[in-house]
């Protein structure tokens, strides 16, 4: 072995400054196009607009289905015949399920006083959850960092995909911070604004 590549070193260096040569080309045409998501630019006023409040989106209407249209009832069908039931038998209403879709409307917990605040500030609420939250009245850092057991899960079922986000991404306290205008000490706990 020890005599082929001693009689064959040229062609092994040749080899390998030509696989250097290749690796660096294609690292030169994918790897230098850096994308806009690799650079942080301090300068691009979201900082600026943090402080700023938001405002509540205005409710849209919701469409009107048109009616059903009736339809023939067919004809009862003939009674059964009466069975004895057991007497461990449930009663129908206690077998309904207790799992119930998303709730609609607004959440029964304290309006909002004041301004509005941005709650993106919050890590974990981004714009679709921002959206959400205002529709819900949900708009201020005090109003969050004031909730209780009752009241997020209140607001969680109306969270929908979103559910359980508020303990999960520790909402009141990050909110108990940004109420206080703790930057510091949110800064320090969850990182950077």
């Amino acid at each position: 072995m020890i005599t082929l590549i001693s009689a064959n070193w040229l062609l092994y260096v040749i080899a390998l400054a030509i696989g250097i040569i290749t690796a660096f080309a294609v690292w030169a045409v994918t790897g230098r196009e850096a994308s806009a998501v690799d650079h942080f630019s301090a300068d691009d006023g979201l900082l600026e607009k943090a402080g700023e409040p938001v405002r509540p989106a205005e409710p849209k209407p919701e469409p009107v289905a048109p009616a059903p249209k009736p339809v023939a009832e067919p004809a009862p069908a003939p009674a059964p015949k009466p069975v004895a039931a057991p007497a461990a038998a449930k009663p129908e209403a206690e077998e309904a399920p207790v799992a119930a879709a998303a709730a609609t409307g607004k959440p029964q917990i304290p309006e909002a006083v004041g301004e509005p605040d941005n709650l993106r500030l919050i890590k974990g609420v981004g714009p679709k959850l921002n959206t959400l939250l205002i529709s819900l009245g949900v708009t201020r850092f005090d109003q969050i960092a004031e909730w209780k057991e009752a009241e997020i899960a209140e607001v969680d079922q109306y969270l929908d995909t979103f559910s359980g986000r508020i303990t999960r991404d520790a909402w009141i306290d990050q909110a108990k911070f940004l109420a206080k205008d703790d930057i510091a000490g949110f800064e320090k706990k969850y990182g950077k604004l």
